[in-house]
């Protein structure tokens, strides 16, 4: 269980920073590190540490200095002690085991590290502090090192270099790989998820950020977008450390079950009640003496909107007066059960531009309440609304309803209240105006004419900003639709019908998709939600090298109700592996003693990327695994348990034998359906929109690339990231340099992450998967994996995890092993530098490539005549080729060359054999005819 959140006032943090090096290669990005993650903590809604008690040093000039602020703030640090730097991390070359961390005029050569601070020294004041927890963030290249002692010391040592008890650590990468700093984005790769998760926390039920909930939210962040993942140590339970309030949380409220029919997220909009939204979420201000003075509402947990003027009049102060941070104002919720009352106050972050706006963070979560939906959206004209407010001869509150019109000069909507209905006073002053069209609050009222009919709104998009709501980002980037975001998965809805349906019917079903196509998006994210919603349990399951029986003995033992203790639990799943195990019939046995034991209506298991686990010499397992469940569905009469799993078609080959399960096949979203799901889920965002046009940009854009939602879902998370506070932007867009662009960066940053022995690898393959177009042009070629050199199949698979290839069943493919293999997007081999230089440092060679490729597919369309192998000059190029680069040629470029090279060498000892036959004969003719002369 989480800690407390680390009492802000008894803390201390030391951010240590160096982006300018005089003899190492300078890292811009970690001065505005620094900025950011300072106005982060202080943040009240975050930790709100006091700003004396936080210490930046941003180039510090000597080891002393840094010495002397650690040493200070580990003796003045009661509760918590933080300690962060970004920089370089440096190895000694005669003892590589050490950390160093780089100050702008360290220095390194064969032998030695000059002016760098060896971790093991601020360790030492680290472990002195009398600050009861301690955390240390390490943002530099080798930073595990200072978890990790000597590679291949094992465990204990690790246990001694982090022997610092209540100390939890997390470095940006492993021991012997490097850190991220992307040139032109704001922040390093790790600080820059760090601080995101720390302004706008991690979904889920806890109220507070601990760090174990951090490290995962970042770890899964970073390896969603191949970069270097974070490592974790912690002593003590220290991993529960929480120096953050959790943004995301929301208190836990009964919610329906999620609908039948995949909705986009506009039509879900629509379908809110503006009477029950609007009653969870209306406050009314109250002055000091209880006085109702004005409304307001909530527009994310914790944080109510209202007018500057309202908030002056609760706290008595005049209208020239500023609010200052801190000030406590009663509130409560008059349209709620009890009316119940909390208090506010007036936060640090409040937007000094935005004069009509202000707002006011709970000091608690107040039970049954909600935030309501805020849209936005240019033309509004004559759309119906209402409001909610309190005039001052009703302070219990009085409805008001009428129509929208535009913005006028000020920037403000106007609205026209009915004729017939209340009029509307300054009592309404911070109400929310709901738009019925829009099915959300499109401005909250701050001023009006005297006549009471004419009502003037600041736009939703003006109410809020990044700092003080932050929505989640509906777009997964590069990694797949989870559970948590089934509300942004959108464009699959007859797709999700159709395997809802066939896996509520059948035992066993198997989604078969292309790599790319999202298979495992559908299921977490629309499949499975609506399962729960029915009662049914998912648990996910891996074989993972564990033999199948033991596998899925674990797995149904964790899902049983008696809730056992460990000891208990090991019995139970060896006394199932060997029911699973048995020989006859225990179709019987196994309903009685285990599957009548499973809760609620079932359970289904969840089996992911099932190509992983057939990609082994033996895939015996795999069919193991589903011959143990058939005979548990032909022994679950009750229909408690079910199987879901995706993969490529490749798996249907290994089920094949012994009757595979329900099939469904998942196309690439068409073009239509691709741009609604890049519309739709912003409509779940505040008051955000695409600027016009910029979705059928993207979609030109993306083309008809066999690899292109994953890019689409790339450049979206991209422009989330780049939003302005009401849009995503064509700047937005023009800045990351469009879905290929953006696709580039990405590509180069997977590149740099690989091992040793892999680029050379990468180059052969991609090389392989083009060639020459017109004039300095190159297009695509897919390529079946079974013409390809065995370890560059390897690669191929590796690339299709981090998406830059695209793997896909041929048709007639004849085994598992083949596949094709294809570039996720031609304009890679414009966009990517790298890659265009490849190309164009081989364009001589993939020419005669091309050229030979052409001879032999004509040779094979000849039925192999060997009248069109080659010879001569061609033969001898074709040698000479292979002897320079013998990997660059195909294995079946290579049987071509080599079955010409055997029929030139019968040829020419056919022709040998004649010319001395030929010239035997002479000599013999001549012989006879000189002798019938004599």
């Amino acid at each position: 269980m989480a800690e407390a959140l680390s009492e802000a006032d008894t803390s201390n943090v030391v951010l240590i920073g160096c982006h300018g090096f005089t003899a190492l290669e300078d890292l811009p990005a970690v001065r505005d590190n620094l900025i950011r993650l300072r106005e982060v903590l202080t943040d009240v809604g975050v930790w709100g540490v006091p700003g004396d008690r936080i210490e930046v040093l941003d180039q510090p000039s000597s080891e002393g200095q840094v010495v002397a602020a650690v040493k200070r703030a580990a003796a003045e640090a009661s509760d918590t002690l933080v300690v962060y730097y970004a920089g370089h991390g440096l190895l000694d070359p005669e003892d590589s085991n050490d950390l160093y961390l780089a100050l702008p005029e360290s220095r390194k050569d064969d032998h030695h590290i000059d002016s760098a601070i060896r971790y093991d020294t601020l360790k030492r004041y680290i472990r002195s502090s009398r600050a009861k927890r301690k955390v240390v963030l390490l943002d530099c290249c080798y930073s595990a090192r200072a978890m990790a002692g000597a590679m291949g010391s094992g465990a204990a040592n690790l246990v001694h270099k982090a022997d610092v008890d209540g100390t939890c650590l997390i470095a940006a990468a492993r021991e012997t790989a490097l850190a991220l700093a992307v040139p032109g984005e704001k922040y390093t790769a790790f600080t820059g998820v760090l601080l995101e998760f720390l302004e706008r926390g991690v979904e889920g039920p806890q109220e507070l950020l601990s760090m174990s909930m951090l490290y995962d939210a970042m770890k899964s962040s970073l390896k969603g977008a191949s970069r270097p993942e974070p490592q974790m140590n912690s002593r003590n339970a220290a991993a529960q450390i929480c120096i953050a309030r959790n943004r995301a949380y929301v208190p836990k409220l009964p919610s329906p079950p999620p609908a039948r029919r995949g909705l986009s997220a506009q039509a879900r909009l629509l379908g809110h009640d503006p009477v029950s939204d609007l009653e969870a979420s209306l406050v009314r201000v109250l002055s000091a003496t209880g006085e109702v003075v004005g409304g307001g509402f909530l527009v994310s947990a914790g944080v109510v909107c209202t007018c500057v003027y309202v908030v002056q009049d609760a706290l008595g102060l005049s209208s020239h007066t500023e609010l200052v941070p801190g000030s406590r104002v009663e509130l409560d919720f008059p349209l709620l059960d009890g009316r119940p009352r909390a208090q506010a106050i007036t936060p640090p972050w409040q937007a000094e531009e935005k004069k009509n706006v202000a707002l006011l963070q709970l000091e608690a979560q107040v039970p049954g309440t909600r935030p309501v939906p805020l849209v936005g959206e240019s033309d509004v004209w004559g759309h119906p609304c209402r409001t909610f407010g309190y005039s001052a001869r009703r302070g219990y509150g009085q409805w008001a309803a009428g129509v929208l019109r535009a913005r006028q000069d000020l920037g403000l909507l106007q609205m026209e209240t009915d004729a017939s209905g209340p009029t509307v006073d300054p009592g309404y002053g911070g109400a929310p105006v709901w738009d019925d069209s829009l099915g959300g609050v499109v401005g909250m009222i701050v001023a009006l004419e005297s006549r009471g009919r004419t009502v003037y709104l600041q736009p939703s998009a003006d109410l809020v900003d990044s700092r003080t709501l932050r929505p989640p980002c509906p777009f997964p980037g590069l990694a797949a639709f989870s559970e948590t975001q089934a509300d942004f998965f959108q464009g699959r809805e007859a797709d999700i019908d159709r395997v809802y349906a066939t896996v509520s019917r059948q035992p066993s079903t198997l989604v078969v998709g292309p790599s790319g196509c999202g298979k495992t998006s559908l299921l977490q994210a629309a499949v499975l939600p609506l399962l729960r919603a029915d009662g049914l349990g998912v648990i996910p399951m891996r074989l993972a090298g564990t033999p199948p029986a033991a596998a899925l003995a674990r797995t149904l033992v964790d899902v049983l109700t008696l809730g056992p203790g460990i000891v208990e639990r090991i019995h139970l799943a060896e006394e199932l592996e060997s029911l699973l195990e048995a020989d006859g019939d225990v179709s019987a046995d196994l309903h009685d003693r285990f599957l009548d034991r499973l809760d609620g209506a079932g359970h289904v298991l969840f089996v992911d990327q099932l190509e992983e686990e057939c990609r082994h010499e033996d895939a015996e397992p795999v069919r193991h695994l589903f011959r143990l469940l058939n005979r548990l569905f032909e022994a679950d009469r009750d229909n408690m348990l079910k199987v879901v799993a995706a993969g490529r078609p490749e798996v249907l080959d290994v089920l094949q034998d012994f009757g595979p399960p329900t099939v469904q096949f998942l196309a690439p979203l068409n073009a239509d359906d691709l741009k609604q799901a890049i519309t739709a889920p912003l409509a779940t965002a505040p008051a955000l929109r695409f600027e016009p046009g910029l979705p059928d940009r993207i979609l030109a854009d993306a083309g008809e690339a066999p690899g292109r939602m994953p890019l689409v879902q790339l450049i979206l998370t991209k422009l989330w990231d780049r939003r302005t506070p009401s849009a995503l932007t064509h700047d937005a867009y023009n800045s990351c340099g469009g879905v290929v662009g953006a696709f580039a960066v990405h590509a180069e940053n997977v590149f740099l992450m690989l091992s040793e022995d892999q680029p050379e690898r990468v180059r052969r393959l991609l090389v392989h998967l083009t060639r020459p177009g017109d004039g300095e042009a190159f297009v695509c070629r897919p390529v079946r994996t079974v013409a390809l050199a065995p370890e560059l199949v390897v690669t191929a698979r590796k690339l299709a995890e981090a998406r830059l290839v695209v793997l896909s069943r041929p048709p007639g493919g004849a085994s598992k092993e083949d596949e094709i293999v294809e570039l996720a997007h031609e304009a890679l081999t414009r966009q990517w530098p790298r890659l265009r230089e490849w190309l164009t440092e081989s364009r001589e060679s993939r020419l005669w490539h091309e050229a030979l490729r052409t001879q032999r597919e004509g040779w094979e369309l000849k039925q192999r005549d060997p009248a069109h192998l080659l010879r001569g000059p061609e033969l001898a190029e074709a040698h000479r080729r292979l002897a320079a680069d013998p990997e660059g040629v195909s294995a079946d470029e290579l049987d071509y060359i080599l079955l010409s090279g055997r029929r030139a060498r019968r040829r020419a000892s056919w022709r040998m054999t004649a010319f001395w036959t030929l010239a035997v004969l002479i000599t013999a003719a001549g012989a006879a005819i000189l002798k019938l002369a004599i």
